[in-house]
């Protein structure tokens, strides 16, 4: 592995998570009809009213999903940081916004960063968490363990890094903010992803997300995109990434659930060895099995 740590960048939608494409009828494309049709898109109809139930009943969605913003810290210039113990939204906004309305949408991000940090237990209802439950197991039973292959996959390359650490896992996705949030709550993903690193590029696009994230990091050196779209791979491709694709075919051999450190390492030092054939040489060998 090239020596020290390196910044992985994920997609959401259909590389960590299925999701859209059960909703939408693609996922079962690729079984040539082993895959029940029905059974996929009402699955994805569950996950779309209970990712909606959470974010209207904990953050304030219905009133704020018309003002996206890439980041819960991209109106930090406007938080005044007043206690937000009893917060509450108010009048919903009207365009166009002006300074007070910023500090309400910067007051909706810290309180959905404390909400995150929460934890489900804190947010579901018990029937809430009981179809949460049921939902989790037969959405991983009928993607052949996806979503329990995506937190091993974040797990294991959490642990390449030298000082184990979220800080060097980030989340860029085409959904709006506050959704994509619940969704790391909702598939058992946020103890690997701090709020702050995650990353909604409707409006700006995922490589401009991409810079965002390669100027936090300034001093480091190595940095992966993972992903299943074409986007992703071009912000790689023109910040000089390392990429590693995700395919949902069940005969490729990029599918998640093959996905091994190996490949991730190859990945890397096809494009960072050049500068670090020294520390490459001296650094553990990484199994290459999942």
């Amino acid at each position: 592995m090239v020596g020290g740590d390196a910044v992985f960048v994920w997609d959401l939608d259909e590389t960590l998570i299925i999701f859209q494409t059960l909703l939408d009828g693609r996922y079962v494309q690729y079984f040539d009809g082993f895959k029940d049709s029905a059974k996929a898109v009402g699955l994805g109809r569950r996950w779309e009213r209970l990712i909606l139930e959470v974010c209207d009943d904990n953050f304030f969605y219905n009133q704020v999903e018309d003002y996206n913003y890439p980041n819960v810290i991209s109106l930090q210039v406007y938080d005044d940081g007043a206690d937000l113990a009893d917060f509450t939204f108010g009048e919903n906004l009207k365009p166009p916004l002006h300074i007070n309305d910023l500090t309400k949408l910067s007051h909706v991000h810290r309180y959905a960063t404390h909400r995150y940090e929460q934890g489900l237990e804190k947010l579901l209802t018990p029937e809430q968490a009981e179809e949460w439950r049921d939902l989790y197991e037969a959405t991983d039973a009928f993607t052949d363990g996806w979503l329990s292959a995506g937190r091993q996959k974040v797990a294991e390359l959490q642990r390449v890094n030298e000082h184990d650490s979220t800080a060097f896992n980030f989340l860029v996705t085409s959904g709006t903010l506050i959704p994509s949030l619940v969704k790391c709550l909702l598939f058992k993903l946020d103890p690997f992803f701090h709020p702050s690193n995650i990353f909604s590029s409707r409006e700006v696009g995922k490589l401009q997300c991409c810079r965002w994230i390669r100027d936090r990091y300034a001093q480091q050196q190595k940095f992966c995109a993972i992903g299943d779209g074409p986007d992703e791979r071009e912000a790689a491709r023109v910040l000089g990434w390392a990429f590693v694709n995700i395919s949902m075919d069940p005969d490729a051999p990029d599918q998640l659930t093959r996905l091994s450190l190996k490949s991730v390492q190859d990945q890397l030092n096809a494009v960072y060895c050049k500068d670090s054939t020294s520390s490459s040489s001296n650094a553990p060998p990484l199994s290459p099995h999942h």
